[in-house]
């Protein structure tokens, strides 16, 4: 019967590399480099889930000085334009 070959050579590489370790030793090695990496994403996933919560921040400080400048526009001169609101200062 002919041998399967790989996929990739590298699959290949790398399956080799942890099958030359003791079993105890490639279990305790697997277990760190899992947690290592499930470290990764929650430090990731915390570092996205400030930023968006920053960004919502700043958006809404955003509009809040948008209401601000134009409240101040509208009370330092009238407009003739009618019902329109000021020019946005930004």
């Amino acid at each position: 019967m002919a041998e399967q070959q790989p996929d990739n050579i590298f699959d290949s590489v790398v399956d080799s590399f942890w099958a030359c370790l003791p079993e105890d030793a490639a279990d305790n090695l697997a277990t760190f480099k899992k947690d290592v990496l499930r470290g990764f994403r929650s430090a990731v996933d915390s570092f996205v889930d400030t930023s968006i919560a920053e960004t919502e921040r700043h958006l809404e400080n955003a509009r809040r000085m948008r209401e601000e400048w134009n409240a101040r526009c509208a009370a330092e001169a009238p407009n003739d334009l009618g019902d329109e609101t000021p020019p946005n200062p930004a």
